[in-house]
């Protein structure tokens, strides 16, 4: 089972409460060996990953830089939060095109995203995964763009005149990471 975790990167400050709900989630998805997905960056992914991989599990982060130097130095994006770093091909894009090129390029491979929170990339990867018809769980505890996604999903479910659009994701809501934990459970069966 391929598992995306998308989540916030930007904030400066992570509650002990917020960092001890992502390990919780990399532990038990290196647990069922899950391969994990990321966007190769900082919070909350991040603290997914490192657990994952302190459990045996692969991480495969989707930079949106053209190599390791680029990813370190330009980015300032750790290394240690995955265990396979896959670069942006295009050379000299630019820094929105970066962002962009990476969500696109990680989208069609997963099973199952976990949204933990974010902001615009995150929203925008929730939009790419949606269009995907990708299994999507939403931890409400993280809010952020799980917030603006579930707001856009339900204004648009409402209106939407083209069914095999707007219901060929399935979207699961849930409050927090145990609650999570157990919805891939089921769809891990």
């Amino acid at each position: 089972m391929k598992i995306t975790v998308y989540g916030s990167t930007n904030n400066k400050i992570y509650t002990d409460h917020q960092r001890a709900e992502c390990e919780k989630l990399g532990k038990f998805l290196a647990s069922i060996g899950a391969e994990i997905l990321t966007g190769a960056c900082g919070g909350y992914p991040y603290f997914v990953g490192k657990a994952a991989i302190a459990g045996g599990a692969q991480v495969y982060g989707y930079s949106p830089a053209c190599n390791l130097k680029d990813h370190v130095e330009n980015y300032k994006f750790p290394t240690d939060g995955v265990t396979d770093l896959i670069y942006n091909r295009k050379p000299k894009p630019t820094f929105s095109e970066n962002f962009l090129k990476r969500s696109i390029d990680m989208v069609p491979f997963s099973d199952v995203v976990v949204a933990l929170g974010g902001s615009w990339g995150t929203y925008l990867e929730l939009l790419f995964s949606f269009m995907y018809k990708r299994t999507i769980i939403l931890v409400g505890e993280f809010e952020g763009a799980v917030k603006a996604f579930e707001n856009t999903y339900d204004f648009f479910g409402k209106r939407d005149v083209n069914p095999a659009v707007h219901h060929g994701a399935k979207i699961i809501r849930v409050k927090t990471v145990d609650e999570a934990i157990s919805e891939i459970i089921e769809l891990k069966a």
